[in-house]
């Protein structure tokens, strides 16, 4: 079993209110209570909280990435 040092997180109501505002930023749906998210880095400055099946997770850096964004730094020439 794959184990991660950063963990995800369950969407509790203070969580609810705060994110829904915008949404997920990596697909746009709104989160609902009890969903499981992890915070992430993608097009956006920082990390935020996005939905776990829309997040890639990188062993080297140990860090959840947006998966389309993920997908497109693998295919840049390094």
């Amino acid at each position: 079993m794959e184990t991660h040092s950063r963990s995800k997180t369950l969407i509790d109501l203070e969580k609810l209110n705060t994110l829904n505002t915008e949404g997920c930023p990596a697909c746009g749906k709104k989160f609902e209570l009890g969903e499981p998210v992890v915070l992430a880095c993608g097009n956006w400055e920082g990390e935020r909280y996005i939905h776990e099946d829309e997040a890639a997770f990188d062993k080297k850096t140990n860090s959840h990435y947006e998966r389309r964004y993920y997908e497109a730094m693998k295919e840049r020439p390094a």
